[in-house]
């Protein structure tokens, strides 16, 4: 609930301070009426309190709300107190605060959601299809139901999965033509190619070596020349009695290098310079796409296994398609069950809308169920119906009670206390009518802390707390009423600047009969 507001510099308002006295400063659970001469600012006050907490561009210097509500703040990243803290303040740009921790307007309005529902003309958002759906599913209250309730919405989110899935192949298939072929073709140039690992590093090599072949033979020759002077060595060695193994062994080695050197010119006299280079331009020409040639074996492995999957696509979709069908049955048939639950509950609800348009002085309405395609709440759509005549066609006057029945309809199924704003909602109704919709609304603050705009005796009569929004020299102020003084202002309401006798006795009577 909103214990305090304050306001400041905010359009003809310099100060606005809205509290209960020093006993009690703050406001609980009851009917908070606005009044006032036409153009003194109650809207705009209305839309001022509304703003603080992200429900419209704020254009106060600061603006600052104390509530008490119970709300996870530390989902939020914002630290939990007694009491929540909102605050803006306006310089050269607008600054949100919650526990004077800064926050986005998105924040502020989604925290605020928990606890406030401003409901302006012709808003039709409690009468969508998904909050209807949740009052009905409020009142059927039975554990079974709801285990139900919650597989069903588990296996609709498998099914939405596998449809969004089938949904990619089918659009697949119709390119998978074109895919494959590309596919293919690439898949052809690899293969064509047939690159191995450490082939490039290995021809890089040989093309180096064939540029001194001719080098090596020479020098083999040259160094042949050694094993000429062998003999004398191992002379040498006997005369000064030296072991001779060592020698021996050395040029055994020199014997094999030489050899090799020989080999590996025979060998490099016999390579085709023409094919290295065209091999290797080939090598490159994967290097210089893939990065390395491990790389384009790599993306040569993936598009095989794609060009795979690409032609067994039928046999994919077929498989889905029947997961598919078998979610779908089990969805129907816990759909079924959720429906004739909440056909039920739609009885209950009609009777207690009916019950509340009674007292409002409006026809009965009729809670129309119709099938859907299925989605995340089920298969219902539901229509609420007043003379065979859609909603969304009926006078202001209508809807907007029409709505304070419904409201009051689920008040014992509403688990939150929550704070609600209403713009003249009497609007354009008789007396007689204004005084149904005042003591609904008095029955619905039981629950609701109630903020209403009104230009009608009746709803002001009800108030737990009035206050009187008047406007001198282009400024406006806003102020709470003591019982004579509200005596004075509904007196006004009811005969104008000239009040009469009898439009104050008869303030007075609405005022007794309140508190009766």
């Amino acid at each position: 609930m909103i214990e305090r507001v304050y306001i400041k510099d905010f359009v003809t308002f310099e100060e606005v301070e809205l509290e209960f006295n020093e006993v009690e400063l703050e406001f609980s659970k009851g009917l908070i009426v606005f009044t006032g001469p036409s153009g003194a600012g109650k809207s705009v006050l209305m839309r001022g309190i509304l703003s603080i907490f992200g429900y419209f561009d704020v254009n106060a210097a600061l603006s600052e709300a104390v509530v008490d509500a119970n709300i996870d703040l530390e989902k939020y990243g914002i630290e939990s107190d007694e009491v929540i803290i909102f605050k803006q303040i306006k310089k050269n740009k607008n600054r949100y605060f919650i526990n004077n921790q800064a926050v986005s307007k998105k924040t502020i309005k989604e925290i605020a959601a928990n606890f406030l529902d401003y409901l302006s003309l012709r808003q039709i958002k409690e009468f969508e299809n998904e909050n209807i759906l949740n009052v009905l599913d409020k009142i059927v209250r039975k554990k079974d139901y709801y285990v139900k309730l919650n597989e069903y919405k588990k296996l609709f989110y498998e099914y939405k999965k596998l449809q969004n899935k089938l949904n990619g192949i089918l659009k697949e298939e119709k390119e998978a033509k074109e895919k494959k072929e590309f596919l293919k073709y690439e898949l052809e140039k690899i293969e064509s190619i047939s690159p191995k690992i450490g082939e490039f590093e290995e021809l890089m090599k040989i093309k180096k070596d064939l540029s001194k072949v001719e080098k090596i033979k020479e020098k083999a020759n040259e160094a042949q020349k050694i094993f000429d002077f062998e003999h004398e060595v191992y002379e040498l060695l006997e005369m000064i009695e030296e072991d001779s193994e060592f020698f021996s062994n050395t040029m055994n080695e020199l014997r094999i290098l030489i050899d090799k050197a020989n080999e590996k010119a025979s060998f490099l006299e016999n390579v085709d310079i023409e094919e290295v280079l065209d091999r290797l331009s080939e090598l490159q020409e994967l290097i210089r796409r893939f990065g390395s040639i491990e790389e384009s074996l790599k993306y040569y492995e993936e598009k095989k296994e794609e060009l795979n999957r690409l032609e067994n696509l039928s046999f994919e979709k077929e498989e889905i398609i029947k997961k598919i069908n078998s979610l779908k049955e089990n969805l129907n048939s816990l759909a079924d069950f959720i429906t004739q639950k909440r056909k039920e509950a739609g009885k209950k609800l009609e009777e207690k809308i009916n019950y509340f348009l009674k007292k409002l002085y409006m026809p009965s309405a009729e809670i129309v169920f119709k099938e859907i395609e299925l989605n995340e709440y089920g298969k219902d759509k539901i229509e609420i119906i007043i003379n065979d005549i859609d909603i969304n066609t009926i006078s202001t006057g209508e809807f907007n009670r029409l709505r304070v029945a419904l409201l009051a309809s689920k008040l014992e199924y509403e688990t939150n206390e929550k704070s609600l704003f209403l713009d003249e909602i009497d609007a354009n109704l008789s007396g007689e009518e204004s005084m149904s919709v005042a003591e609904v609304l008095k029955y619905l603050s039981s629950k609701y802390q109630i903020f209403a705009i009104s230009h009608q005796p009746q709803l002001a009569s009800k108030a737990n707390k009035h206050f009187l929004v008047t406007k001198k020299d282009n400024k406006s102020y806003v102020k709470e009423l003591n019982k004579d003084e509200r005596v004075e202002e509904i007196a006004r309401i009811i005969g104008g600047k000239e009040k009469s006798e009898k439009a104050v006795e008869y303030a007075k009577e609405l005022l007794k009969g309140a508190r009766g």
